[in-house]
């Protein structure tokens, strides 16, 4: 069923990398950045690749809505039948560090569900691109209690900001949470998880990934994730292979309040 959205993949494939050909231009050359109203930053590269990536998709594909992190949001998106969801840099801060671990993330929502993503890594040159419309998950392995590795985000691991685990957790910090997705997805470490709200655009291009490898991507307590949303903010996240998700998911419950 992944070919439905053929021409959508290799559009957003081809824009993806457009977009990191802008971005690496103002690393080499210098580049300019500020914050946002809510102290987040942003670069000059973001704007001029958010620009691009809106150009290349919505010109290819008119009659989608449109979220994006550095666009006006407009209402219009949830009247449309599919929606792009687009992030021109997850991990701005570690682009700006020069630490090679932030992404263009883009995924293409249709009824609250991701059914393709793209991401990729400009500094790397890394590519990770997948539709996920009809994709199984894998079998549930039975859990071994054996320590797994958990991709988590630098600031909550240099902040200890992260949510408790199992004894014995191998703990991996790394930048963009949709590059920790796209890599969990390629088999590179065993779960990503947060215990914070996340903008749908840091995500949803990941989600897609990890559910086309057959993982499952929910809440960090097993609940569904709905994308293309009036509030576009998911509480919380947890991807991984179904056996280890379930056993996480019973852990997370130890703490939740009722």
């Amino acid at each position: 069923m992944g070919d439905v959205f053929e021409r959508e993949l290799e559009a957003a494939k081809e824009a993806a990398l457009a977009a990191g050909e802008v971005i690496e231009r103002f690393r080499r050359e210098g580049v300019r950045y500020g914050r946002k109203a809510g102290r987040e930053l942003v670069s000059e590269a973001d704007l001029a690749a958010a620009a691009l990536l809106e150009r290349r998709l919505l010109g290819a594909f008119p009659e989608d809505g449109w979220l994006s992190e550095e666009h006006r949001d407009s209402p219009a998106r949830l009247r449309a039948a599919r929606t792009w969801v687009v992030d021109p840099i997850d991990g701005t801060r570690e682009y700006l560090e020069g630490v090679p671990e932030f992404a263009v993330s883009i995924a293409l929502v249709a009824n609250g569900e991701p059914v393709l993503g793209v991401v990729h890594n400009p500094a790397t040159g890394e590519l990770f691109a997948a539709a996920c419309c009809g994709a199984m998950e894998r079998p549930a392995t039975e859990p071994t209690g054996q320590p797994f590795e958990a991709l988590v985000g630098r600031g909550e691991h240099a902040w200890d900001d992260l949510p408790p685990l199992p004894e014995g957790t191998l703990v991996r910090p790394m930048g963009s949470v949709a590059y920790r997705l796209a890599r969990l997805a390629q088999g590179d470490g065993n779960a990503t998880l947060t215990g914070f709200g996340r903008a749908e655009w840091d995500v949803a291009a990941g989600a897609a990934l990890c559910r086309a490898a057959g993982l499952r991507v929910t809440g960090v307590l097993g609940d569904p994730i709905r994308f293309n949303q009036p509030r576009p903010v998911v509480r919380g996240l947890l991807a991984a292979e179904p056996g280890l998700h379930e056993r996480l998911t019973r852990f997370f419950k130890q703490f939740a309040r009722g």
